[in-house]
This record gives C-alpha cells, sequence and structure tokens, in this order.
C-alpha cells in the first residue's frame, strides 16, 4: 500500500533535507546485509552519504517492465554478470555450485512520472519473493574491481571499469521505526548504474536474487566528482514503504 503524498516544489524538496553527510567518509569494506524484513541493517552504513526522506517525500516504483508501467523504467537488468571462481562473467547461474556474485549496469529507459522533474534517487528497497533468505545476499559497499573482466558470455552486460558510489537512503515515515536501503543519484533516461552483490550460498535451480527497487525526489549530492548516473536490477520488482509490521 502506497502513502498518500503531497507534492511540493523542487526547492521546497531540497530545503527539507535532513541527516545530509558531505564527504566520501571512510573506507567500507564490509558489505550491507538485507534485512530480514525490509531494507537493509544498518549496520555497516555510517560511512555512506547519507539522505534522509520522510512520509511527505514520493515512494514511486522503479521496474522493467513494460515501459510506461512504472514511474521509472529500466532495462539491463536481465543482462548481468555472474562471477564463480574466476573474472569471466556467466549469463546463467548454470554450473555454479557455491558462492558467487553479480555484476549489473544498469540504465533508465524512461521516467513516467510528473514528479520527476531533475535529479532524484533510486534506491534498492529489498529481496523480491522467496528464493533466497536476507542472510544469503549483500551488497558490496566497496566492491572488488575484476582486473581482467571477460564479458564475451553477456554480451548486453556493460562494463566500464568502475562501480557507482552508494548513498544511504534513511526512511523515518514510520518513526520510531526506522529503514535503511541503498541508492544512487541520477539525473534522468539515459543514465546507468553499476553495482556488485554477492550470494553466499550455491543456486542450485533458483537462478539469480530478485530485488526490489523504489525511487524519490529528493536527492543527496555524492562526494568527490562522482557521476550522476541511474539503475536497474535484476529480477526487479516494485515495494512499498513498511508500514509497522507489515510489507506492502
Amino acid at each position: 500500500m502506497r502513502r498518500q503524498i503531497s507534492i511540493r516544489t523542487a526547492a521546497a524538496r531540497l530545503a527539507l533535507l535532513v541527516g545530509l553527510i558531505l564527504g566520501a567518509g571512510p573506507a567500507l569494506a564490509l558489505p550491507a546485509n538485507f534485512d530480514p524484513i525490509f531494507g537493509f541493517d544498518d549496520t555497516n552504513l555510517g560511512g555512506l552519504p547519507t539522505l534522509t526522506i520522510d512520509v511527505e517525500d514520493p515512494f514511486l516504483g522503479v521496474g522493467d517492465a513494460t515501459a510506461g508501467t512504472f514511474d521509472v523504467d529500466v532495462t539491463g537488468s536481465t543482462d548481468v554478470c555472474i562471477l564463480f571462481n574466476d573474472e569471466t562473467c556467466r549469463a546463467s547461474t548454470l554450473g555454479v555450485t557455491g558462492p558467487y556474485s553479480v555484476l549489473m549496469t544498469l540504465t533508465v529507459s524512461a521516467v513516467n512520472t510528473s514528479e520527476i522533474q531533475g535529479p532524484f534517487t533510486l534506491f534498492l528497497s529489498g529481496l523480491s519473493g522467496t528464493s533466497y533468505a536476507a542472510s544469503e545476499v549483500a551488497v558490496e559497499l566497496d566492491p572488488t574491481v575484476p582486473t581482467a573482466l571477460d564479458t564475451l558470455a553477456v554480451p548486453n552486460f556493460v562494463w566500464n571499469g568502475s562501480f557507482t558510489p552508494l548513498v544511504r537512503v534513511n526512511d523515518v515515515a514510520d518513526s520510531p521505526n526506522l529503514y535503511d536501503y541503498l541508492g544512487w543519484t541520477v539525473s534522468g533516461v539515459g543514465d546507468s548504474v553499476t553495482f556488485r552483490y554477492e550470494v553466499s550460498s550455491s543456486p542450485g535451480t533458483r537462478g539469480v536474487p530478485g530485488l526490489m527497487a523504489n525511487a524519490t525526489t529528493n536527492v543527496v549530492p555524492e562526494p568527490g566528482t562522482a557521476l550522476l548516473m541511474g539503475l536497474g536490477l535484476a529480477g526487479l520488482a516494485v515495494a512499498g514503504r513498511r508500514v509497522e509490521a507489515r510489507l506492502d
């Protein structure tokens, strides 16, 4: 269930930013673990620049289905690079018999809501479905960059040699319950993002984990000279805000 939200001017949205941490912060060696219920465990997120969103900030849907289905459409969510014991991309989990990692480069293909009129924030909000437990999947905050990545098996996976810096999105709408997400600041159609997550168990017949995503017009500047980039997700689904003990 999506909360009713009020539409504010871009200036008002930016004026109400709180919890903003400027600068790159300390090196982040540990991964971000999914919370068993919603969002991420905040244990390892302290070094990220932080954006705080409240009930009045839009909580918009992101997905890779038919164009116009979501507030933000993305492409590339099925063209992932799966790494298992080497730096050669696999197009599927066939033959993967243990822990593995997934690299994604994803692109904003359309913006379908009038609430997004400039830079905005896209963020991961949870795991989709029940194939993987939260304890099996973690997003790398300081991912290892492959030295000689072979992408021939996944021709539509685009690798530019680096990963996109992450932003911590702290949702206080249901205070005193607080929920954390991980995201990126993007400017619009054509922007892309690359990130990496780890799976600590063998996939069996499950394929790769599905991830849920949302967007908000509340924006946080990224540190240094980081580019404005966009998003897409494997097995993408839409998440709603968590309200007390329920998932929408």
